[in-house]
């Protein structure tokens, strides 16, 4: 795409101790198929204490258009409306990219054709097509990626571009964006739904284009992973309280789960000791039952220890549900991410 022709485009990535990531995804998105001089790209800092920003600096050198600003809010929602506010005025999309992920060839023009050419969608959203750098990344990837894990979203399962009622970040029309006031910052997850629901009641449409797919690295780590999922919980209801939505069948299975979980062990106390034990072995055995096909189809004995991620994801999901809703929606409060570990030659990006 030639500098004459290209619409100009503001690249926004929130990050926080992303040092194992941060220049493999930015190498990637500015692989030279959109002209730089019609980019800017912001790397919001939340306050990283590896060499996130380091990095960054450094990678001034080879991408000009790249800029560093800080984000004292630390949350992903706050460093997207810092990014908004701070984009030339001649930009006419934000897209919104994840820091673990790797991108396609030609990401960025597709990702603005694809919203130019859908009439009245606010954004294109891509599909998860998951990457790993760890045995435990594996087997989280294949979770993310299956019914029993995701329910029914698109944004994970791919296959087929439609229009959907969220999709995952994405290229928004920036004058869409600003007009229903950017994210909101009082969310530290699911704040993209709720963007896309405050999106849909204005009359703008989301787009799933399965083109865009985008390779991302789940959490590598139990405890990570675990914190994830209590928190996108947490997040899912704070939206449902704040718009007064009724939760889907796949939202409310998680909270039946723990809540049921709740209930046998009581029963089990008063009434029968084995009534939960039992109900427990059904579960792990029907988990270890999908993890032992994954592994099967992947040819990766890693993907076992889907089990384990199927039940933290449920669980901590449920959970985060359960006390979202109990404490009303308030504010959600992100305890500091442990120091990130050195990284290892092997993974540091080429």
């Amino acid at each position: 795409m030639s500098s004459k022709a290209a619409p100009f485009a503001s690249v926004i990535l929130p990050a926080l101790n992303e040092e194992r990531y941060l220049e493999r995804c930015i190498r990637s998105l500015l692989d030279g198929s959109y002209p730089l001089d019609r980019l800017e790209v912001f790397v919001v800092d939340g306050g990283s204490t590896d060499r996130t920003v380091e990095i960054a600096e450094r990678l001034k050198a080879d991408f000009p258009c790249l800029a560093v600003l800080h984000n004292p809010q630390r949350l992903q929602a706050a460093a997207f409306n810092i990014a908004m506010r701070a984009a030339d005025r001649r930009s006419q999309y934000l897209i919104r990219c994840d820091v673990h992920a790797d991108y396609g060839a030609g990401f960025i023009g597709r990702a603005i054709q694809s919203v130019a050419a859908t009439p009245g969608a606010a954004v294109a959203t891509y599909a998860d097509a998951p990457k790993a750098l760890s045995c435990f990344q594996r087997a989280v990837a294949f979770a993310q990626n299956t019914p029993l894990g995701v329910g029914a979203a698109w944004y994970r399962l791919g296959g087929h571009s439609r229009f959907v009622d969220h999709g995952k970040h994405g290229c928004f029309r920036r004058d869409a964006v600003e007009a229903v006031g950017g994210y909101d910052e009082s969310f530290s997850h699911n704040e993209d739904s709720e963007l896309s629901l405050r999106l849909a009641q204005a009359g703008w449409k989301i787009w799933l284009d399965a083109g865009l797919s985008v390779g991302y690295y789940p959490r590598d780590g139990v405890w990570a992973l675990a914190r994830q999922y209590y928190l996108y919980g947490r997040g899912r209801a704070k939206t449902v309280l704040k718009h007064r939505l009724v939760p889907r069948p796949r939202q409310l299975a998680p909270a039946a789960l723990v809540a049921g979980e709740a209930v046998l062990l009581l029963a089990s106390i008063a009434l029968t000791p084995w009534l939960l034990p039992a109900c427990l072995a059904l579960y792990a055995g029907c988990l270890a039952a999908v993890a032992g096909y994954g592994a099967l189809k992947k040819r990766s004995a890693c993907v076992l220890l889907a089990a384990a991620a199927f039940a933290v994801m449920h669980h901590c999901w449920g959970l985060g549900f359960l006390v979202g809703v109990a404490s009303g929606g308030g504010r959600q409060q992100v305890p500091p991410p442990p120091r990130s570990r050195a990284v290892a030659s092997a993974d540091a990006p080429p």
